[in-house]
């Protein structure tokens, strides 16, 4: 039976849709550089990739940014740098299958923390969930932080989804794979899944009625 209750679903990208490697990005820079893995991870500069998410940086400003960051001199070349970052992104995770089977009962979004180079160089261009997901969807499909101006777990950006999707919390599930994020959504009244893998979400919409066949 359909869980009457829950009419909309709220996906997280990266650790959910997508694979993510970090280690392959700073590998990808060390070998570009001649600096170890450990001292370019020391050295990022991750509040400075928090307004990127957001939207205050532009592209250059935030390689500018990390570069300036790591130990000086260095040889980090914007190119490099961007090829780098895209490494971080590997491949689809097995529950993007459920996009298209939760679609046929519930409305379906994303709601992401992420950055305009990987959704417009890499998401759009490399991923098969964006074409149908968009298809499928009549309403606003995709919450992006970089274009709401905040970034998860800030209550703004779970208020202003709901608002710009025209939907109520105690109506939403979010299914997210950092515990801040689904601690924060769960205080405003939005049900939640803690996501581990594929198989395990699965079950969990199960449990909850949520059909997925």
């Amino acid at each position: 039976m359909k869980n009457s209750t829950i009419k909309q679903i709220f996906f997280d990208i990266g650790g959910v849709l997508l694979e993510i490697d970090h280690v392959r990005s700073l590998q990808f820079w060390s070998d570009c550089t001649d600096l170890s893995i450990d001292v370019i991870k020391d050295h990022f500069p991750h509040e400075v990739h928090e307004q990127y998410e957001i939207g205050t940086l532009t592209d250059y400003e935030f390689f500018r940014a990390v570069k300036d960051a790591l130990p000086q001199p260095n040889c980090l070349k914007e190119d490099d740098f961007w090829r780098g970052w895209n490494k971080l992104i590997v491949a689809e995770t097995e529950t993007v299958k459920l996009l298209s089977l939760l679609k046929q009962s519930y409305n379906v979004y994303v709601l992401s923390n992420t950055n305009p180079r990987h959704i417009k160089y890499e998401v759009a261009s490399r991923f098969s969930f964006q074409k149908p997901y968009r298809n499928i969807l009549r309403k606003v499909s995709t919450f992006y932080s970089f274009d709401l101006g905040c970034r998860k777990p800030d209550t703004a950006i779970y208020l202003k989804a709901l608002e710009l999707a025209g939907v109520k919390p105690e109506e939403s599930l979010l299914i997210d794979d950092v515990e801040e994020n689904v601690e924060q959504a769960r205080k405003l009244g939005f049900k939640t899944i803690l996501y581990t893998g594929y198989t395990e979400t699965k079950s969990l919409l199960i449990a909850m009625g949520i059909q997925t066949m």
